[in-house]
Formats: structure tokens, sequence, C-alpha cells
């Protein structure tokens, strides 16, 4: 299938939130199972508040990560070239 870069450039930016988040979800079902096995620190109380905003910090670096890596893509020519002056 055949799409313009504006398009294609979306769809990877796609996959790759989608990647992330399956990392993101493989990470956490690690992480549970170490606590199901009584590896836990602190309290049951504190781990909650903890998850939820260890979670969204990495929705938030996900997001962060994807646009980043969009805007290196997109000036990736510019990036390649030789600094005027020969530096």
């Amino acid at each position: 299938m055949k799409v313009d870069a504006k398009t294609k450039s979306l769809l990877d930016e796609h996959k790759r939130k989608k990647k992330s988040a399956e990392k993101v979800d493989k990470k956490d079902s690690e992480t549970k199972g170490l606590e199901e096995e009584g590896e836990t620190k602190g309290s049951d109380d504190d781990d909650d508040n903890d998850d939820d905003v260890n979670e969204t910090a990495r929705q938030e670096d996900v997001v962060a990560k994807t646009a980043l890596d969009a805007i290196m893509q997109e000036f990736a020519d510019d990036l390649r070239r030789e600094p005027p002056g020969g530096q």
C-alpha cells in the first residue's frame, strides 16, 4: 500500500507509540509478578499512588520521546550536513 510522506510519518509514529505501550505493559506485568512473590517495598497505599504517578510519567515520557523522534527524523538531513566554516 502506498501512502504519502505525511501519512507515513503519522503511521510510523503510531506504530512506535504502540510498541512503546506494549513494552510498558510488559514491564508493568513483570513488576506485578515480583510484587506477587512478596518482593514489594512500602505499604500498599503508597504503592497505589506511586503506580498512578509512575504510569502517568511513563505515558508522558512515551509521548515526549515519540515527538522528539519525529523531530529528529524530520531534520535528519540537516543534522547530517557539515556546519558552515568547516567546524
